[in-house]
């Protein structure tokens, strides 16, 4: 039975619809998702390229790690696979993801994420102080610093702040090429002028600046960092990361990681300066912080309802893709072998049967909700849910802490908000703010135009909003 999905472009043929895929995912995603049931092509018949939407089809894909590989060590070109010294566990696939998660998995334990809570706040404080009230700035920019920041001194113990930020660039550097990009997937020639030349040469300066961060600690004194519980790990059979591995995780670790947390905390402080009924609510809870004194390590329970409904709504990753590695099916069609199979986050956290008024902005739902594993994953689910979870979480709390102690957050008057899907879904910047005292009487709340109108209902209007 072939899946159901849109027809090819009359004249471009499939190539056109990847190309749409590719612009707007979560868009494209949304078409399948309401147009065409629970299994989609990206167009009809398609062996290729598989949408699997519900709690269910989540957990086969996910969970049944033998078969569905991760994508991207099939999907970048070979010349970057060969220039990387190593690569991360969100990459690594069968036993040799297995081996590596067990060596990593103590360094990422809750307990070990609560270490850094301190410096964390510390880190927020001073960049939060750093602000000039009424003074317009670029939220998604700041957000971006200061979270790499955090990482690089957390992971391996470097404050880019003082080291001319020459890891931050090439870090931002790799972000802007993308291993995605059609200018490299489709032209992976080593030429001069490139987006392909840029990406290699950014690869290589990335992976022996970390690994000459190694050398120094290898040669040095331990640290309490990251790098050194991975440095110190051991698995069940004395197996320990090589330098080149360490290499790989911290790459991995630094870009995605502190992604993740920038787009949620620009998502999060957009969709309160939006509500201020919600941001009320949750200023009553945070107390008020002065100039110079990081924010306290005990958060209320509504700042955790908070970040969950900003996962929930605008989720980091909103698709998850793998690939077939052999002849399987899903929901009665047949899969062939190499065929990549994409779950969607955003359309699951959309269900009204779990989710009721699914694109309202509203954090006490989460006050009785208790979703399955599958019907709420903003980090995934099965072997390669997000091993910094808990760090993530510890990390976005003290930084809202460290914000909403002091300030409100305004949009700037004609601010534009939409999407933009690379690695993860960000706001595309620049989304210029203010920071107002939050003891300043509330001024009317700023509207925002822009696309994230059709992922949260913010208005209450009757508008297009991706068929929900």
């Amino acid at each position: 039975m072939s899946v159901p999905g849109p027809a090819p472009h009359r004249w471009l043929g499939r190539r056109r619809n990847a190309h749409e895929y590719a612009v707007d995912p979560v868009g494209y995603t949304a078409r399948l998702y309401h147009g065409y049931g629970p299994v989609a092509g990206l167009v009809h018949g398609d062996r290729r390229q598989v949408f699997a939407f519900g709690p269910e089809h989540n957990r086969t894909v996910l969970t049944r790690g033998d078969t569905f590989h991760t994508v991207l060590e099939y999907a970048i070109p070979q010349g970057i696979r060969e220039a990387r010294r190593g690569i991360g566990l969100l990459n690594m696939n069968g036993p040799e993801h297995r081996r590596a998660r067990r060596v990593a998995t103590p360094s990422f334990k809750p307990q070990a994420a609560l270490a850094h809570g301190e410096l964390i706040a510390r880190l927020a404080a001073e960049e939060v102080d750093s602000w000039t009230p009424g003074e317009p700035f670029d939220l998604t920019d700041r957000m971006r610093r200061l979270t790499l920041r955090i990482a690089c001194l957390c992971f391996f113990g470097v404050d880019i702040a003082e080291r001319a930020d020459h890891i931050g660039r090439m870090v931002q550097d790799m972000l802007a090429l993308r291993y995605f990009a059609s200018s490299i997937r489709y032209f992976p020639f080593d030429l001069p002028g490139t987006p392909y030349r840029r990406l290699l040469t950014v690869i290589r300066r990335l992976d022996d600046a970390l690994a000459d961060i190694i050398d120094t600690r290898r040669a040095g004194t331990g640290a309490p960092d990251l790098l050194q519980s991975l440095m110190d790990a051991r698995g069940e059979d004395g197996e320990r990361f090589d330098d080149d591995q360490l290499v790989g995780q911290l790459t991995t670790l630094l870009v995605a990681g502190h992604e993740t947390s920038s787009n949620t905390l620009a998502w999060t402080l957009l969709l309160l300066s939006q509500h201020p009924a919600e941001l009320d609510k949750l200023l009553a809870q945070i107390p008020e912080r002065n100039p110079g004194t990081p924010a306290g390590p005990d958060f209320p329970q509504s700042l955790d309802h908070t970040l969950k409904e900003v996962l929930r709504l605008l989720p980091p990753g909103p698709n998850t893709a793998r690939i077939a590695v052999e002849p399987t099916a899903i929901g009665g069609h047949e899969i062939p072998a190499w065929c990549q199979v994409v779950t969607s986050k955003y359309a699951t956290h959309r269900d009204p049967a779990v989710f009721p008024e699914p694109l309202r902005f509203r954090p006490a739902r989460w006050e009785t909700l208790r979703p399955s594993l599958y019907e709420y994953l903003p980090y995934g689910a099965g072997p390669h849910a997000c091993i910094g979870a808990a760090f993530a979480d510890t990390e976005m709390k003290a930084v809202l802490a460290a914000v909403l102690g002091r300030y409100r957050i305004d949009p700037v008057p004609g601010t534009t908000v939409s999407r933009q899907v690379g690695l993860m879904m960000a706001p595309k910047g620049p989304v210029p703010v203010v920071a107002r005292p939050r003891t300043d009487p509330a001024p009317p709340p700023t509207a925002v135009a822009g696309d994230l109108h059709e992922m949260v209902d913010l208005d209450g209007e009757t508008r297009w909003r991706l068929g929900w």
